[in-house]
């Protein structure tokens, strides 16, 4: 297993108590009873197009999965085109996913462990000019089930739907996908595109969860307006989009671009007028 530049401690690298840690953890309670997390799982984030959080969202619900659980977690950074995540845990790009697809390596050379207890990554690693071609014949469905000798959830940060077709390689290799908003930006035919790029692969949508929410929820959504203001805050790391530093990861709230990161699961009647998702479920799937 390679080895990480930051070592691994006491876990302590977020403020479990923010708001966004709790609602994640409303959203990790949720999945769990669809689930069933005592089976070796893996969930695919992915949303319609760039800037909507998704990478965010995993690095955070992966955090929380790991102290929460008592099983063993991995984050794939599984976006070859623009990957980040690498960034935020101070390690090198490759090798990693596309080089172990790639048949470069054994998967266990490349994966990093991380502070956090329980928690390994794996970056996203360096694909060359033909990243679609990495993902053909099984590969990435082969090697989740190689991980699941190891490790009992699997998150899987994959690239958005609607540019590039390689989300679509992933469902074969997951149990389900949590789709990604951007409240009040992204326009609606776009994100109701993704969804249907995905359930016409036959994706099994586990529901949707909407970034930047509090700037069109009422105010008594703040944990403010209880007197709930959250503890100190707990730094590690800083994401970095296209060369920029996006803010602390583990703040009770995340600048993206300038905008405040806040993660909500949708109601259905809302995902529905949204992006036309709607909550039946996937013949055949268990």
């Amino acid at each position: 297993m390679a080895e990480s530049r930051d070592p691994a401690g006491s876990g302590q690298m977020f403020d479990i108590e923010s708001p966004m840690a709790i609602e994640l953890r409303r959203i990790m309670i949720r999945l769990s009873r669809t689930l069933d997390f005592d089976r070796k799982r893996a969930l695919m984030v992915t949303s319609a197009q760039r800037g909507e959080g998704k990478s965010l969202f995993s690095l955070h619900f992966s955090l929380v999965l790991a102290y929460h659980l008592a099983q063993r977690i991995l984050l794939i950074d599984g976006d070859v085109r623009r990957p980040v995540q690498h960034s935020v845990f101070q390690v090198d790009l490759g090798p990693g996913f596309a080089n172990v697809l790639a048949g470069e390596l054994p998967v266990a050379k490349a994966v990093h462990k991380t502070r956090v207890k329980n928690l390994d990554f794996l970056s996203a690693g360096v694909a060359g000019g033909h990243a679609s071609r990495l993902f053909g014949d099984g590969r990435v469905r082969k090697l989740v089930e190689e991980l699941h000798g190891t490790y009992d959830l699997i998150v899987l940060d994959s690239p958005p739907v609607v540019p590039v077709s390689d989300p679509l390689h992933f469902l074969d290799a997951v149990d389900g996908c949590i789709y990604m908003v951007m409240a009040g930006q992204t326009p609606k035919d776009v994100s109701k595109r993704g969804v249907d790029l995905l359930k016409s692969a036959g994706a099994n949508i586990l529901g949707v969860v909407a970034n930047n929410l509090g700037e069109v929820l009422p105010y008594y959504y703040d944990q403010k307006y209880y007197g709930y203001e959250g503890s100190k805050k707990v730094e590690w790391g800083a994401m970095r989009v296209d060369g920029r530093v996006a803010g602390d990861v583990t703040s009770p709230g995340v600048e993206e671009g300038g905008r405040l990161a806040s993660f909500f699961w949708c109601s259905t009647a809302r995902a529905s007028a949204w992006t036309g998702w709607d909550d039946e479920p996937v013949a055949g799937w268990e």
